[in-house]
């Protein structure tokens, strides 16, 4: 191969290797980017199924307070009870938790 053959060869490979560096760069970024954003969309997948099992255990709650009353009184009355029985639960587990 001649001389000006091969200045050429290597000129383009460079600009090639360049060109390649440079999309390299910017498929980087843009992974670090995507992981960022699935990294906050991950939290507000999470916050969002907590959000959910409370809305549930509320429906729960309301459907149970209901079965139970047979006047407005009386469903008062039964959601304290309710409340009453579900602060006695958190508090005994936490209690098991903490030995």
């Amino acid at each position: 191969m001649a001389k000006p053959e091969l200045l050429q060869s290597i000129s383009s490979l460079a600009k090639k290797i360049d060109a390649l560096s440079n999309q390299n760069l910017s498929l980087m970024q843009r992974i670090k980017e995507l992981e960022d954003s699935n990294r906050l969309l991950s939290i507000q997948h999470l916050n969002d199924v907590k959000e959910l099992e409370k809305a549930q255990k509320e429906i729960e709650f309301l459907s149970l307070s209901h079965r139970l009353a047979a006047s407005p009184e009386a469903l008062v009355e039964a959601r304290n009870k309710v409340s009453s029985l579900i602060r006695t639960i958190d508090s005994c587990i936490r209690l098991i938790k903490e030995d």
